[in-house]
Parts: structure tokens; sequence; C-alpha cells
């Protein structure tokens, strides 16, 4: 192992691959959304989903909201180069340019919405969910801005049944070989009289953090929230070596597998591990079941 290999740890070059477009294109699908004049996409990310959505929804005004600037800033450019006029900010627009309806996206949080009540006709949530602890809040806080009748649909890799009989152990194999390269790489740096790559024990987030549901406690959750559940599916996503080490690469990802690591460290371990991690299994691809739902505020 030498030098220090290139690695992206923004949610983007993942977002860009088509297994992950053609998944939540068909997620998205479902949702209904043709008509709807007003939207907002919680955890947009890089826009990718926004995308999606006002593809279903063309004349639509939609909001976005991600907790990273960074994703923020790469949604708003991607809607720039869309022909979009965008602006960073809360507020609403109900203005067209360049015959496009005029978009508007902020950093916040999901779970504390910046918004009045009653004021949106559908909200999405795409690959995010499992990562609020609080998850009544949230549903709660969709259900507060959401008209009667509104549509609300989320998408998760992180729930019960998530990973299909067989599976489990390519993931077992990837995160133990990323947790041997880290360890190689630290060997080497204290070897030419560098510190040591450390980890903080207990600093784990996200995903691993909070539970994951299965679908009758989702069902349940929404419930509870205001929701009646109209639809549910389950859907095989394969991921090959390039798309493994991509979502790998991520960092908000990465924190989450390899918690306590330094972010770039455990993204480049991650990144560098996914082939080897299949090829020591046997395969070219590992497959992952992806939760979909649907539901309407009552």
């Amino acid at each position: 192992m030498t030098g220090h290999h290139t690695v992206n740890t923004t949610y983007e070059p993942f977002s860009l691959e088509p297994a992950y477009i053609d998944a939540n294109r068909a997620f998205v699908q479902q949702g209904g959304l043709q008509g709807r004049a007003r939207l907002l996409d919680l955890a947009c990310g890089t826009g990718t989903v926004s995308e999606l959505v006002l593809e279903c929804a063309p004349d639509a005004h939609l909001n976005g909201l991600d907790l990273d600037p960074q994703q923020v800033e790469l949604s708003i450019e991607r809607f720039r180069r869309l022909g979009y006029e965008v602006f960073r900010g809360t507020q609403l627009s109900d203005e067209r340019r360049n015959g496009k309806p005029v978009l508007n996206f902020a950093v916040g949080n999901a779970a504390e919405l910046p918004f009045e009540s009653q004021l949106f006709d559908a909200v999405t949530m795409a690959n995010a969910i499992h990562l609020v602890s609080d998850r009544e809040r949230l549903l709660t806080e969709v259900a507060r801005v959401l008209k009667p009748g509104g549509v609300f649909g989320f998408n998760s890799t992180f729930y019960a049944g998530a990973m299909p009989e067989g599976s489990q152990r390519v993931y077992l194999d990837w995160i133990q070989m990323a947790g041997d390269y880290i360890r190689k790489k630290s060997e080497e740096k204290v070897a030419r009289g560098e510190a040591p790559i450390t980890r903080v024990r207990g600093a784990g987030k996200g995903a691993f953090k909070n539970k994951w549901y299965g679908v009758e406690e989702w069902k349940d959750a929404l419930g509870h929230a205001g929701f009646v559940t109209r639809d549910v599916n389950e859907r095989e996503v394969l991921l090959d070596a390039r798309s493994l080490a991509l979502i790998g690469a991520y960092g908000g990802f990465a924190e989450v597998l390899l918690s306590g690591y330094p972010v770039v460290e455990a993204s480049e371990a991650l990144q560098e591990s996914a082939d080897p991690a299949l090829q020591r299994n046997g395969c070219t691809s590992v497959p992952r079941n992806t939760l979909e739902i649907w539901a309407t505020r009552a």
C-alpha cells in the first residue's frame, strides 16, 4: 500500500450510477405526483431524486432541504445547469422563469422543518430516513407541513429485511477488509515516523445506531403520525464493484460503517475494499433490498 488513493467523499458519484437512478426513478413513479403543485424533497443530497420528482411533476415548485451545505450547493449547481432559476433559502415561490418553475434549496433539519403548516402537496425523503434518530418527530413534522390528502414517500436500504439471504457474508467481509486496510495504512504511517490513524470509540452514528424498522413498524409509526399507508414495495438492487466502491466512498456512509475513524480514511478503505470483498466471495455483485413506502396524510 503506497500513497493516498483518490476518494470523492460526496454523495454525487454514487447518485449518478445507473442502478441508483433506475431504482429511485421507479420509487418516485409510484408516488402519483402528477399534477401536484408544491413539493418538498427532504435530505435532497445532490438533487438526483429532486430531478426525478420533477420528471413526474414538471410544473411543480420544489423546495429541497439537506443538513449538508455541500450537498445543497451541488443541488443548486445541478438545477442551474438544467436551466432552472434556483434560490438559496426556505422561501416558497410561485414564479416561473425560462418556462420552468423557480426552485429553492436550503440547509435544514428534516425533524425541525422551517415551514408553516399545510403548505405542500407531497413530501419525499429518499435514502435517508434511517439516519433520523427521532422518527416520531420527523413523521409528525412531515404530516404538519402536508395538506390533507398530501402524500409522503420514502425509501431505505437500512430496514429489517434489507440484506437478502446469503449476502450478509459479503457485507461483513467488506467491513472487516476495510478495517484491515486502515490498520495496514496506519502501520505504514508509523513506520515512516508519522502519527497513526486513531479511532474514537463510542462515536457510532446514523443507520447502525438506530433500530432498523420492519414494514409493520413503519406502518404503525406512520399511522400514529396521521398517515394512511397506501403502497409498500421491496425492490432488490444489484451492487457491482464500482457501485459498492462509490457508496463506500461517500463520507456519510463511511461514518456509519467505520464509525470513529477519520472520514477520509474510512471512505478510502471502503472504496478500496469493495472489489476484494466481492472477489473473496466469488461474486461480481451483491444484492441489497430497498423498502419503498408511500402514505397519504389523513
